[in-house]
This record gives C-alpha cells, sequence and structure tokens, in this order.
C-alpha cells in the first residue's frame, strides 16, 4: 500500500499539535522585523539512509546540508519554531536525485539541551531514474530529535516525502539522517 494516502492526514495531526490555541495568543508575525528577533543560525552536515519503497531495493546511502534559524515569519513568544532548510543528494543503484527541502517546525524543549520537533516539509526534488529524469514537487512530514550546547549542535531527523510524477519519475522515500554542525 503506497504511504500517500496517510501523508495528507499525518501532515494535518502534526500541524493541529503545533496549532493550539494556547499558541495563538503570543504568536508574533514576521519577528524578524521586529527589534527583538534573533536569528540564532545552525548549520550542520548530515548523512543516513534512505529508502525508496518503489525503487526494488534497500536503503541507499544519502548526505546534505541542514541550515535551520528561528522562523521569520512567524514566532511564539518563546522562539519555538525553527525553519530548516535542507539540500539532500544520493546516487546509489542507477537512483540520482538532490532535494531542496523546506521544514518549518514546532521545535519543544525537553531539557538538558534536548528538543524535539516536527513540521511539514515542502520539496523540489531533481531526480534520475536511469531511464529518464525530472523535477519534482514533494511534499512530506519530518519528526526529529537535536541536542544543542554551546556551539555544539547534533540531530536526527526522520521523514517521509512523496512527490508528484513526471516523464515516469515519482520518488516518493522515507530518509533518517544523522546531523552534526555548529550554532553560529
Amino acid at each position: 500500500m503506497k504511504f500517500n494516502r496517510l501523508a495528507p492526514v499525518l501532515l494535518f495531526a502534526g500541524l493541529s499539535l503545533t496549532a493550539t490555541s494556547s499558541h495563538a495568543e503570543g504568536l508574533k508575525f514576521l519577528p524578524a522585523l521586529q527589534s527583538d528577533y534573533t536569528f540564532s543560525p545552525t548549520l550542520a552536515v548530515s548523512a543516513g539512509v534512505l529508502n525508496i519503497p518503489d525503487a526494488g531495493h534497500d536503503a541507499d546511502f544519502a548526505y546534505g546540508l541542514d541550515f535551520n534559524f528561528n522562523c521569520l515569519l512567524l514566532q511564539t513568544p518563546d522562539n519555538h519554531l525553527r525553519t530548516h532548510l535542507q539540500v539532500n543528494h544520493t546516487d546509489n543503484s542507477g537512483l540520482k536525485s538532490t532535494s531542496f527541502e523546506l521544514a518549518p517546525r514546532y521545535t519543544l524543549p525537553v531539557g538538558g539541551g534536548f528538543a524535539f520537533n516536527v513540521g511539514p516539509v515542502l520539496a523540489l526534488v531533481l531526480a534520475d531514474n536511469g531511464q529518464a529524469d525530472a523535477s519534482l514537487f514533494g511534499y512530506g512530514l519530518v519528526s526529529g530529535l537535536e541536542f544543542r550546547k554551546g556551539m555544539f549542535y547534533s540531530g536526527i531527523d526522520l521523514r517521509y516525502l512523496d512527490t508528484n510524477e513526471h516523464n515516469d519519475v515519482e520518488f516518493e522515500n522515507w530518509a533518517l539522517l544523522a546531523k552534526i554542525g555548529i550554532n553560529l
């Protein structure tokens, strides 16, 4: 069974968890235009496995970059919305892809520098299945666990991404990526 029938339901559930009425009271719109805004950027390299169910083989190695920062468009009073911009690449088993992903995430600190995060993913995927290539629109859901201490940053993400189909190229996939980087 293809997962994309469940993806909208999971996406809606994830968004509804982050948009409770208690959060709506202190939301800041366009916080980047306010004098107390802090960008707080983080840059990390990532590596892990990418599973493509339709490709007929097991997980492929994937690597990339993650750049994240306090959201520029919408923010909670305690700065729990972070925007993740990611570039991920895989080139295994005759399949090549590079994805450019935007993932705004609600981050919930759990203490000791650890935090959980969840949010939707929008992506542009440049995919080549060995017979044809295409630029595909993708959407999905991501959840992660991260650790921050001073300049040190590490994390792990589990991400589902579905894409449209074009030129007989489709790139539905799961990714499990570990990240390590610095808080700038």
